[in-house]
């Protein structure tokens, strides 16, 4: 696998307290209009060179084409890097002005152009959002919800088809049409955390309803490009990508997603880093106010389920969690359909983090950078880390399903199984040799996400022990005279 393609290794500057008055405002203004040049920035002596070894060791192992990475510090970007192949089919290289699906790194984006109308006088956040609807309302009767709650998985909506992808130049249902299908209620509003891109693509329709213009047009205007995103866009471009792969290493073709808001941004790494910028503490731009920055990242609702493994809670579009120092840090990871990608910022300190891949293999690579980055910020490893978990607990799996299957087959050929564990081993085979084999049928399961270069070997224990434990389970309950020689 190809190394970085650019690692700058020159001394980073000491970090001094920002003036005040009149030459903080210039610095900051400046930094902002600066952002982009990521190239022309000094790299941390330390850490870049420590990410580019995880970063080539992770994609050879895990089988990971392509990987671009770039950190901030102190509000500006410090680094980049580049890895790997865009195209492995073709050689081509990954390139760090690469275009990308970032995935649900959508989400945060989108909730600022929400918080843009709603500082603009033209949308209420906490009204209901049939207020707002004017193509579209909700096929029931149920409880009303707002903007604020569906900004924060709390509106009590179902996560949606998120596998309803279409060939960019394939017609498509409109998005009342597609939310008309998608929509679905599971709980009351505020009654807790609930993911759902079906919330998401809902302000979608309301910033659409709100303003009267097309969402992609309205959000590039008033959001990405006074952030200086210059190469993002909601809408298809046509711009050529990395090609994405899946969780069993195959190409996947470009796609579309019926609606935009929850998934559909196309950015390059520059641009997320300046979202990241300009999300920081203190950071001088043109869209938001600092009330509204702090708003969009405060917590509103405690995660739990699968989510709580990695946050504490969620704002409005933002993952929320409390570093081991007590620093509060805020995030979102993004996966599709052959992409993953993660941003994840402590603004207190404008310290943060964007790494794009394009496969689905790439969340244990993706933990193991975040564990370094926290590492170099001198703070326990951060809740999305916890993914290197799963692989420690994979491994002390296979071993212990290893030692079953020895112990049953050595029982076995001694015919020393009485009746009850028999019986139990019979039981036990059931499921040890079926869910290999009903996962092996499956297109995605969070398993193959977490453990992609392991799933395959427990698979593979559990249908031996499984098949150890028949062979225990049918043989005879009396012992006979055979001794190992």
């Amino acid at each position: 696998m190809a190394g970085p393609e650019s690692v700058k290794n020159t001394r980073l500057p000491q970090r001094t307290k920002m003036p005040t008055g009149i030459a903080s405002l210039l610095m900051r203004i400046i930094a902002f209009a600066l952002s982009g040049m990521a190239m022309a920035q000094p790299a941390p002596p330390t850490l870049a060179p420590e990410l580019a070894r995880t970063v080539t060791a992770r994609m050879a192992s895990d089988k990971v084409p392509g990987v671009v990475i770039g950190l901030i510090e102190g509000g500006v970007p410090v680094w980049t890097g580049a890895f790997g192949l865009a195209d492995p089919s073709t050689g081509r290289a990954m390139r760090e002005d690469a275009l990308w699906r970032v995935e649900s790194i959508s989400k945060p984006v989108t909730a600022w152009g929400a918080m843009r109308l709603a500082e603009a006088g033209r949308l209420d956040l906490d009204a209901p959002a049939a207020d707002c609807l004017l193509r579209w309302a909700p096929p029931d009767a149920g409880p009303a919800f707002s903007a604020r709650q569906l900004l924060s998985h709390e509106a009590g909506i179902g996560l949606g088809d998120f596998n309803a992808r279409y060939a960019p130049a394939q017609p498509r249902p409109d998005l009342p049409t597609h939310l008309a299908e998608d929509f679905s209620r599971i709980g009351a509003p505020a009654s807790g955390f609930a993911y759902s891109d079906s919330g998401f693509n809902l302000v979608e329709l309301m910033i659409e309803d709100c303003t009267g213009e097309d969402f992609a047009d309205w959000m590039a205007r008033e959001v990405l490009r006074p952030l200086g995103m210059t190469g993002a866009s909601f809408d298809w471009t046509g711009v050529e990508m990395p090609v994405g792969h899946e969780l069993r290493g195959r190409p996947v073709a470009p796609y579309v997603y019926p609606a935009r808001a929850s998934g559909g941004l196309h950015a390059t790494l520059a641009d997320i880093t300046r979202f990241a910028e300009a999300s920081m503490t203190g950071a001088t731009q043109p869209v938001l106010s600092a009330q509204a920055v702090a708003e969009l990242h405060r917590p509103r609702v405690a995660v739990g389920g699968l989510f709580g493994f990695a946050a504490d809670g969620y704002g409005l579009g933002h993952f929320t969690e409390t570093l081991s120092d007590g620093r509060a840090a805020v995030w979102h990871g993004g996966q599709g359909y052959g992409w993953m990608t993660h941003l994840h910022m402590v603004p207190e300190t404008g310290d943060g983090i964007v790494i794009l891949a394009n496969s689905q293999r790439a969340w244990p690579l993706f933990a193991e950078v975040l564990a370094a980055w926290s590492e170099h910020l001198g703070v326990a490893p951060v809740g999305m880390a916890r993914v290197l978990w799963a692989e420690t607990a994979a491994r002390f799996a296979i071993g212990a399903l290893i030692l079953l299957a020895a112990a049953a087959l050595l029982a076995g050929l001694r015919r020393r199984a009485g009746r009850g564990l028999r019986i139990t081993a019979g039981l036990l085979a059931l499921p040890l040799v079926g869910l290999p084999v009903w996962a092996a049928l499956q297109d995605y399961l969070f398993v193959f996400s977490i453990l992609p270069r392991l799933a395959a070997p427990l698979g593979w224990a559990m249908t031996g022990a499984g098949v150890v434990l028949a062979f225990l389970s049918l043989a005879a309950g009396q012992p006979n005279n055979w001794r190992p020689r």
